[in-house]
């Protein structure tokens, strides 16, 4: 029988530790712990091997370095490998005239905002800015709930008005009539 052979069969568990130490998927442990046994064998076939058990760990060394530096030097994908590729053109990324017209709108939205009436202005800024609860609004302002409520509507309402004044992609859908709600907000009654 083999040096090796008698060798690897008595040191696997103590191969399969230390190939662990580099890998941690049992399969590639595998793989590699067979690898160090057929080039350890094949370098006994070219001639006698002195401490077999000290061959063995040297070989199962190189050939863990050797993956390693594989998986690193071939980690390129091609980008048909991806499942939502984000490259130019690929309709996943904004073009410079979506970009701009985002920009645009923006832009557009914070002079809306800024146009609103203090209180408004405050209550929109803390819900959808800051994530606040209308509880928190009410606390932190010193209002009711249902003013925080009526604010909130309020500045909504004007700063959909104020965008759809100056940019016709927000035009109001004039078939749908107003609620008479939103007609008392628009013209001050609610408050």
């Amino acid at each position: 029988m083999s040096r090796i052979l008698s060798e690897f069969e008595s040191s696997k568990t103590a191969l399969r530790r230390y190939l662990g130490r580099f890998f941690r998927r049992p399969q590639d442990v595998e793989d590699l712990l067979q690898e160090t046994f057929v080039r350890a064998y094949a370098a006994e076939a070219r001639g006698p091997i002195l401490m077999p058990r000290a061959y063995l760990f040297r070989v199962a060394k190189h050939v863990s370095l050797n993956e390693i530096a594989r998986r690193k030097n071939s980690d390129t994908h091609s980008v048909e490998d991806f499942d939502d590729p984000d490259v130019v053109g690929s309709g996943n990324q904004p073009g410079v005239e979506q970009e701009v017209d985002g920009r645009r709108q923006l832009a557009l939205f914070a002079n809306a905002v800024a146009a609103l009436p203090s209180q408004c202005r405050k209550v929109l800024v803390l819900k959808k800015i800051e994530g606040l609860s209308q509880r928190e609004i009410a606390t932190r302002l010193g209002i009711a709930e249902s003013t925080v409520e009526k604010h909130l509507a309020k500045a909504l309402l004007l700063t959909r008005d104020f965008m759809a004044r100056r940019d016709g992609s927000f035009a109001l859908d004039a078939s749908q009539p107003e609620p008479p709600a939103v007609r008392r907000l628009r013209t001050g009654e609610a408050e």
